[in-house]
């Protein structure tokens, strides 16, 4: 017996098949009907009802928006790079309606070099503009010529409108000061004491310049030579917070006395802590000494100590500028945060001045911080030359198939940090080949070259302690369950014998253990050998082999010490007694390729797919 479909379904759905019977009676007339049909009834039906809704309801008249603060807009109003409460320090609270400033980070400056000019004659302004963000900024640049003006041209393809010269579109680089030149000419006839005022703005901020007109040009003041002046701190960099003390000398080079006013600029972004001489004053903007006398052809010198605040943005330009009337001189230091690139350097040596193929080489590279601050992260590269196979690396350096790297390398204040590398010259090496072993740190490098000959010579052959230890291991990393050689030899470089030399080799590390040791005695965490005689200039090596876990995880590394103890070795310090060195663990993963979760993703999604199509084609045959 075959039931109502109406039975089948909930009591809306019932209503709205009977809504559907009533305005579309083809549309379901058996429970029979396919999908599709039912679905673009419930569509029409739910248009009809939203265009009653609409019709009885009516449009609504308002929409509420939310009104936000500066402080609480998640936009970064005045553009210094932090955004809202309580990441920007302009803002008070959430509530606060003004981020501050809304400048884009351009500072501008205009000036002459001239506090008076005479009817008739001619200035040259020169505007500065520079940025302390990090991208440059693009800005258009107007100037007010002064009143009583004639111009005679502008650098940089200014356009005129009337006492208005105007730039499109000038762009700024962080670090560089980008300068616009306006020559005017003064009108004849202008009166005497007029002050000219030139004005400069850009994206808001404006900067001025004045200077004062007089009546006749004394041509005795013209013809005096300037005076001599230059500033400067001694400095190419600075770091934040640091001071810096700036000498500015003033020479006469006439054989008359001399009466002047000096004047300095203070620097953006520096406090004042001392200031020498009589007679002076300072304002938030400059530092001025009046009234100053200097004698026939003598020299005056004021110091000046400044501080960096501690907020100064990286390569920001501290520049100061020191005047005696149109005599000018600047000096420019730009901030950096963290070391210097040329504070680290590195230098290596094999102490060879040729090596016959087939032998091994180690190179001493001694890396040194001339700062008195801690040089962190530093990285230092190794390439080793064309003809030598790479044997071992102290101090946690790894192979990359090209070079020796050390990378988070830590040297302390006026500290220096030694490490090595020992390689194999290879058995081709053709003589007179030069083997050039190149370390480079910060773009500092340092190079030494090495001929392939038939004997081996060099300073480096007279060692630098009675007793040489080496331990050298056959790779510089290892896969877990994979077998590691190690040679371990001795050199009795001193004028006596040595008795009972106690050599002992430790690997503290749960990851590591000993297959065999010729003749040595094994311990819990290494092996110990004794030589009985070590006659002057006679040497000792022996070679074992060891085995790493399977279950070592990747990236651990496994220490090693070598310690040499002895009679006769009262004299010989004991780090020269000591070395030390260590191995990388790598997994046996490939180093590129698909990870597992997204190879299961892939497939599952292929299996979906799958079994969709299956039940399409069943439906499609039902």
């Amino acid at each position: 017996m075959r039931r109502s479909c109406y039975l089948t379904r909930p009591f809306k759905i019932i209503i709205v098949l009977d809504l559907l019977d009533i305005f579309t009676p083809k549309i379901m007339k058996t429970c029979r009907s396919n999908r599709r049909k039912v679905l673009a009834s419930v569509s029409l039906m739910g248009m009809l009802v939203l265009t009653l809704h609409s019709t009885v309801s009516g449009i609504p008249a308002e929409s509420a928006s939310a009104v936000f603060t500066e402080c609480a807009d998640g936009i970064d109003n005045d553009h210094d790079g932090r955004t809202d409460y309580p990441q920007d320090p302009q803002c008070l609270s959430l509530h606060d309606d003004s981020e501050g400033p809304t400048g884009r980070g351009l500072f501008v400056d205009v000036s002459d070099a001239k506090d008076t000019i005479h009817a008739g004659g001619s200035l040259t302004y020169i505007i500065s503009l520079r940025t302390e963000r990090e991208d440059p900024i693009s800005a258009d640049v107007f100037f007010q010529m002064p009143h009583q003006t004639n111009l005679i041209g502008t650098s940089d393809g200014g356009a005129r409108n009337e006492e208005l010269i105007r730039w499109n579109g000038v762009t700024v680089f962080p670090g560089r000061v980008r300068k616009i030149t306006v020559t005017v000419e003064v009108d004849p006839d202008a009166a005497n004491d007029l002050l000219l005022v030139a004005q400069v703005a850009a994206e808001g901020e404006k900067a001025t310049d004045t200077t004062r007109v007089e009546m006749e040009d004394d041509s005795v003041i013209s013809s005096t030579p300037l005076m001599n002046i230059s500033v400067t701190d001694g400095k190419k960099y600075v770091q934040p917070g640091e001071t810096l003390e700036y000498l500015v000398a003033v020479r006469n080079p006439t054989s008359s006395e001399r009466e002047y006013d000096l004047r300095l600029q203070i620097p953006t972004d520096t406090s004042v802590e001392y200031v020498s001489g009589e007679n002076h004053s300072a304002n938030r903007k400059a530092i001025s000494w009046s009234d100053q006398k200097i004698g026939p052809h003598g020299a005056r010198e004021y110091k000046v100590v400044v501080r960096i605040a501690e907020d100064s943005k990286e390569f920001f330009m501290i520049r100061t500028r020191a005047s005696i009337g149109a005599a000018v001189s600047t000096d420019t230091t730009t901030v950096h945060t963290g070391i210097l690139p040329n504070a680290i350097i590195a230098t290596t040596t094999d102490g060879l001045d040729e090596i016959v193929p087939g032998a091994l080489v180690t190179y001493d590279i001694g890396l040194q911080n001339g700062t008195n601050q801690l040089a962190t992260e530093v990285d230092l590269a190794n390439a080793l030359p064309s003809y030598l196979e790479f044997v071992d690396a102290s101090e946690g350096g790894y192979w990359t198939g090209t070079n020796v790297r050390w990378e988070n390398m830590t040297v302390a204040p006026n500290g220096r940090r030694s490490l090595r590398v020992t390689g194999r010259v290879r058995s081709d090496a053709p003589l007179g080949e030069r083997l050039r072993n190149t370390v480079s740190v910060n773009g500092y490098e340092s190079v030494d070259t090495t001929v392939v000959g038939s004997t081996v010579s060099g300073k480096g052959l007279a060692q630098r302690s009675d007793i040489l230890v080496s331990k050298n291991a056959d790779r510089g990393e290892v896969r877990p369950g994979e077998k590691v050689g190690y040679t371990v030899s001795i050199s009795n470089t001193t004028n006596r014998t040595l008795h009972n030399v106690r050599v002992e080799d430790r690997m503290r590390s749960p990851h590591i253990r000993v297959l065999n040791a010729q003749s040595g005695q094994l311990a819990n965490d290494g092996i110990t050998w004794t030589i009985p005689t070590l006659a002057p200039g006679q040497s000792w090596d022996t070679a074992y082999t060891a085995q790493i876990d399977y279950r070592a995880p990747h990236g651990v590394t496994i220490p090693n010490i070598v310690t040499v103890s002895g009679r006769g070795m009262d004299t010989v310090s004991l780090e020269d007694r000591i070395y030390t060195s260590q191995i990388g663990v790598i997994s046996n993963l490939p180093p590129t390729g698909a990870a597992f979760d997204a190879l299961f993703l892939g497939l599952t999604g292929l299996a979906g797919a799958a079994q969709t199509l299956a039940q399409r084609r069943k439906y499609l045959k039902g």
